[in-house]
């Protein structure tokens, strides 16, 4: 054995040696009196209302016309934006061949109702994207807009000659001393004609990147002098976006269905949420490992990838719901991020977790104002959620398991 080696090991065992005499001498003392235990609260005492409120549109993909699972849909909104394009019109270097309001549709199956959109034009503002509804129009009439008549079909191909989407066209030149007016807020609306039983799906500024965004698109001629004093015309094409789209939603035909709470988007059908829970539902210092909210559900009324949202509510509005309970608007406000959340249901049953929400109103960090739940805003309106409230079998809950110490 080397010098160096019997010299470290011998320091090593005398440090051993010291260590252990010193922890005879002074053992270590702990507090080990408390236990931590695990429980669960159930609470099956939920309080679910049902009401409406006009539905809004705003973000969905398509915009839509005509009548279907008994929703009337008698206009489409959309507004085109400003842009430097409009200029064009008082440049004596630039010649207009054509400026065409463009649509886009891809369902081959509509397209025999494609003949009986008709497209409107106003100078002025008469719709908001995120507040207006079908209140806002119950008198509302297209006579004194520009009427521009049907669209030019044109239906498109990939290269195996299969079917991909439509494109409708309208002539608008006849508009430009309006458009190329600062002033002018370039609304336009669609509806069909007089059969209403009709049904037209298209694409809104929501669906794309622009390729089949609503649109106005302008051919022209620019003239160019070269620095040799010749002179060359170009042929180009611009093109403007819409700024602004919504469908309006009318669900006043439809019956009120006072057995079982639905939330659709295009019905405004939402549910109010209430349970007993505060500071003191749970032992003091406690932690909650899951609360789970399990809302039995219609399984023959869901709709394939429907997401549902729940959020708390801000404030205590001490407003009466019951089932036929209608509002102009949503009386709830929500609290929103962090806490609102999103998720899609099985086939039977919406599960949801609570335990960041809940936590914090043990903790007295926000209060219990109730929640709401909606759908997802990007839900196909005619989709829904069916709840099952009186099935004794498989009841509302929600389902706590939280940790607490016994001392």
């Amino acid at each position: 054995m080397k010098p160096h080696s019997f010299t470290r090991n011998t320091f090593n065992f005398i440090c051993t040696l010291f260590v252990f005499n010193f922890c005879a001498e002074q053992p270590i003392v702990s507090n080990v009196s408390y236990k931590l235990k695990v429980d669960t609260l159930l609470i099956n005492n939920l309080n679910i209302s049902s009401y409406s409120v006009p539905p809004n549109l705003a973000i969905n993909e398509r915009l839509y016309l005509g009548q279907k699972d008994g929703l009337n849909i008698p206009y489409s909104f959309i507004k085109i934006a400003s842009s430097s394009v409009w200029d064009y019109y008082n440049d004596s270097t630039v010649y207009i061949d054509s400026v065409q309001f463009k649509l886009y549709c891809a369902d081959s199956l509509q397209s025999q109702n494609f003949g009986t959109l008709q497209l409107y034009f106003s100078p002025d503002s008469h719709f908001n994207e995120n507040l207006s509804t079908y209140l806002d129009f119950e008198d509302f009439s297209v006579n004194d807009w520009h009427y521009l008549g049907n669209p030019s079909i044109h239906n498109k191909s990939d290269t195996a000659n299969v079917y991909t989407h439509s494109e409708l066209i309208w002539d608008v030149d006849s508009l430009m001393y309006l458009l190329a007016d600062s002033g002018t807020t370039r609304t336009f609306a669609i509806k069909l004609s007089n059969d209403h039983s009709n049904y037209v799906e298209l694409f809104s500024e929501e669906a794309t990147t622009g390729e089949k965004d609503p649109k106005i698109v302008m051919s022209y001629r620019k003239t160019n002098m070269t620095s040799s004093d010749s002179i060359t015309i170009d042929t180009l094409s611009n093109t403007i976006f819409s700024s602004a789209d919504l469908s309006i939603f009318d669900p006043t035909e439809l019956q009120n269905l006072q057995d079982r709470p639905v939330i659709s988007n295009g019905t405004g059908k939402r549910l109010y949420l209430m349970f007993p829970f505060d500071t003191s539902s749970l032992k003091p210092g406690s932690i909650i490992r899951s609360a789970n909210l399990i809302m039995p559900i219609d399984s023959s009324k869901i709709s394939n990838d429907f997401s549902i949202t729940i959020d708390p509510i801000l404030n205590d509005s001490f407003i009466e719901i019951d089932t036929l309970s209608f509002f102009p608007d949503d009386p709830f406000e929500n609290v929103g991020y962090p806490y609102r959340l999103s998720n899609t249901p099985d086939s039977l049953e919406y599960v949801v977790s609570l335990k960041n929400i809940l936590q914090n109103i043990f903790l007295g960090n926000i209060n219990n104002f109730g929640f709401k739940i909606v759908s997802e805003e990007r839900n196909h309106p005619f989709d829904s959620v069916w709840f099952l409230l009186n099935d004794t079998l498989r009841l509302p809950k929600i389902e706590i398991i939280y940790v607490f110490s016994e001392e």
